[in-house]
């Protein structure tokens, strides 16, 4: 946010600038930055794990039965995106010229939006049965959900796949998804960039069974960064996802009884209320609110067309590969 997102400098960049993307895409603006992020982001993963799957491949290690569920090529297939969003921010924040140190510091907010944060998180798990309703509507067309593989979590492996499912995922997802990508949204006004980024961090993810709880999740994680005006409190809510899901895993618990659920579910839904209308009631103040711009809307739309087409692609891809 803010200039993580910061104002882009309305001067033009200079002739002897020219980089090979300042000659392609022009100056930049926070719409056109944010799309060709999200295209790089959604492409670069793929890449990457074309690279990964030949050079595996040419070592002899695909030759292995069972390579595909072994620990080090899943550790692999969870890292090679963090890695693809790091490299996005470091080419967003070199083109649009935004100094790490500036980027860093304009993270600043108020304590409140940590709590904010922590309560709206817990919150959302009480829509976390729209995932089982969904798979359920999924389901009657044939689908069949394939889960989920994690590396093991026995003894210090749990430590290992906390890193690479939790924490690495809250830090370089939020710069991306409430850094980089909802400061180009900000041309749609606060509702739309909100339905917007949460919309396309679901469809990123490419998993038709959790699309409407993360559809969720982004939403809302969006709201709160654009209140904060930093991704710093999304980051914890984004960790306290994850993490709980992994401690739930370890503990064996996939489920709880019925009392249990009913107090858990309105416990989460209180928070939920008590968040929301916090932020839609209390705290109206808007920071960075722009006017609308149709022309920075068109140039978010073309930028992100490429990321947006390989994401449905690969989404309808596993559907039907589900059937």
């Amino acid at each position: 946010m803010k200039n993580f997102t910061g104002e882009q400098p309305n001067k033009e960049p200079k002739p002897q600038d020219g980089a090979l993307f300042k000659r392609v895409l022009g100056a930049a603006t926070p719409s056109k930055a944010s799309g060709v992020a999200f295209s790089f982001a959604a492409v670069l993963p793929v890449l990457l794990s074309l690279v990964f799957l030949i050079v595996i491949t040419a070592t002899g290690l695909t030759e292995k039965t069972g390579y595909e569920t072994s620990d080090w090529y899943l550790y692999v297939s969870y890292l090679l995106p963090q890695l693809s969003f790091a490299l996005v921010a470091i080419w967003y924040l070199s083109y649009t010229k935004t100094p790490v140190k500036e980027a860093v510091r304009a993270q600043k907010c108020h304590p409140k939006y940590f709590l904010i944060a922590l309560l709206l998180q817990i919150g959302l798990f009480s829509l976390s049965e729209l995932n089982g309703l969904f798979l359920e509507l999924l389901s009657r067309f044939g689908y069949t959900d394939g889960g989920i593989l994690l590396p093991s979590m026995d003894g210090f492996g749990f430590i290992g796949v906390l890193l690479v499912v939790a924490v690495f995922p809250a830090v370089f997802e939020e710069i991306m998804f409430r850094g980089v990508l909802l400061n180009g949204l900000r041309s749609f006004k606060s509702v739309g960039a909100i339905l917007l980024c949460g919309g396309l961090f679901s469809l990123y993810h490419q998993n038709p069974a959790q699309t409407l709880y993360q559809f969720c999740c982004g939403a809302a994680f969006a709201f709160v960064a654009l209140r904060a005006g930093s991704i710093l409190p999304t980051m914890l809510a984004h960790f306290i996802n994850n993490a709980t899901i992994l401690i739930l895993t370890r503990l064996g618990i996939n489920g709880f009884s019925t009392p249990a659920f009913i107090a858990i579910v309105a416990v989460s839904a209180v928070c939920l209320v008590l968040s929301l209308g916090y932020l839609i009631f209390l705290d109206k103040k808007q920071k960075g609110e722009k006017n609308e711009d149709k022309g920075e809307q068109k140039r978010f739309f073309l930028c992100a067309a490429v990321g947006i087409a390989a994401c449905a692609l690969s989404w309808l891809l596993v559907l039907f590969t589900g059937l």
